[in-house]
């Protein structure tokens, strides 16, 4: 069943007090949703979020009642996710509170990407029977140009967008449900593997069918992008690339680009680059890089408080081997180790980077500046290509427990640089 979303909601308990704010924005062809926050006679909360809301007002009295920050935060966490990007606008005869509400939404991780505050009061009309809306709209229109790097995010966004079109329209162009149905087929089986036509996993085809059509997804975003002419504003400042950039790296950007985004992987998921703790005593005792003679020293002060240091793998079997069901008997793995906020040198030429009490040998993979959970640590992953190992099935879906996926390119990296490492031959010195 397709489905339709607002791009622009208004939280508010009088609909005469925003009916224009719908009028204006849906004779663009926006989609909105009103809804009445009304305490006694209102709409009730969305039971989940949407996904593709862009703007939010939001009063701050209902029914007359007193300002309640809690009750106007719960409103927008019921419409955006978290973390999501979205402009609010608090339209309100008395916006004094704000600053209360972005307070809750922070503890909420749903603070929009910037605030306006507009009051009501500001934007009479002579007849006084409603508010200026084509001055309140005008308004809004030149404080969200101020932030000129918005229209190439919103460029990218609609370049994924046309492109998906394109593709689904290529898919269904001949007007035949069967034959659709047999194409998305088609792409299952030769994106997964001959393997899948056995596999009871209905969730896990899904994963390979959205893969493979991502994959086709962002070969056609870039076709869109040379149409779309740059502004000048973003000409001189943000494609100018001449202002210095900050020096402090960000963990959780650096980690964008490291993981698939993915906030739950399921407990029996067996995937190409998936990291996962080493819960088996036997396994952490063979094969932990802790106690190595080569590595302990370079641990001895990753210790102390607040430092936690757990054994891990990384999934290295090949993507089209798991795929396809041709792994055989066992998950090859290698092992290394999660460092939880580790110790860092603190001065010199090296400052900022871990302080392993000299060089790690040239079997070890060091991946720094990593984030991955609702709390900032500072993580860093460490593996070692000298240990890898392979365990059964079973035991690695019930004794390691899943963290976080590689994305393909962090994984072919790991694999090239696995095989290097292995098939380097021996120096034979004449004397």
């Amino acid at each position: 069943m397709l489905t339709f979303e607002p791009n622009v909601v208004v939280i508010d308990d009088k609909q005469d007090e925003i009916q224009g704010i719908l009028d204006i924005y849906r004779e663009q062809g926006v989609g909105c949703k009103f809804c009445n926050a009304d305490l006694y006679e209102g709409d009730g909360m969305p039971d989940k979020p949407y996904s593709d809301v862009n703007l939010i007002f939001l009063d701050l009295f209902f029914s007359e009642a007193k300002f309640d920050a809690e009750l106007c935060s719960n409103w927008v966490q019921s419409i955006v996710p978290e973390k999501s990007f979205y402009v609010l606008i608090i339209w309100s005869k008395d916006p004094a509170n704000a600053d209360e509400v972005l307070s809750e939404l922070k503890k909420l991780n749903r603070l929009p990407f910037t605030v306006l505050v507009k009051n009501k009061t500001d934007f009479p009309l002579d007849d006084g029977s409603k508010y200026d809306y084509s001055k309140l709209f005008q308004e809004i229109t030149d404080d969200v140009n101020n932030i000129p790097s918005l229209a190439e995010i919103g460029t990218w966004k609609k370049c994924i967008k046309g492109a998906s079109n394109i593709i689904i329209g290529n898919l269904s162009k001949n007007n035949d449900p069967i034959l659709f149905n047999a194409k998305l087929q088609k792409i299952i089986v030769g994106h997964g593997g001959t393997s899948l036509r056995e596999n009871k996993d209905d969730k896990y085809k899904r994963r390979v069918l959205f893969d493979a059509l991502d994959q086709v997804l962002i070969s056609n975003t870039r076709n869109s992008f040379a149409t779309t002419e740059i502004n000048q504003i973003n000409k001189d400042h943000l494609y100018s690339l001449k202002s210095d950039t900050s020096a402090e790296i960000d963990k959780e950007l650096n980690s964008w680009f490291h993981f698939k985004i993915q906030d739950e992987i399921p407990k029996d998921s067996i995937l190409p680059g998936l990291i996962c703790a080493n819960n088996h005593s036997f396994f952490r005792k063979i094969y932990s890089i802790i106690d190595d003679t080569k590595l302990f020293k370079r641990f001895e002060k990753q210790v102390g408080d607040g430092i936690e240091v757990k054994d891990i793998v990384l999934v290295l079997t090949r993507p089209c081997d798991i795929a396809q069901g041709k792994f055989g008997k066992n998950i090859k793995l290698v092992s290394g180790v999660l460092i939880k906020n580790p110790c860092r040198i603190v001065s010199g030429k090296k400052k900022g980077d871990i302080d392993f009490n000299g060089s790690l040998p040239d079997s070890t993979k060091v991946f720094d500046h990593l984030h991955f959970d609702s709390i900032d640590h500072d993580i860093v992953f460490i593996f070692d290509f000298r240990y890898v190992f392979s365990v059964p099935e079973k035991i690695f879906i019930d004794k390691f427990d899943n963290i976080k996926i590689f994305n393909k390119e962090l994984l072919s990296e790991m694999q090239v640089e696995y095989s290097s490492y292995s098939s380097r031959l021996g120096i034979t010195q004449i004397i």
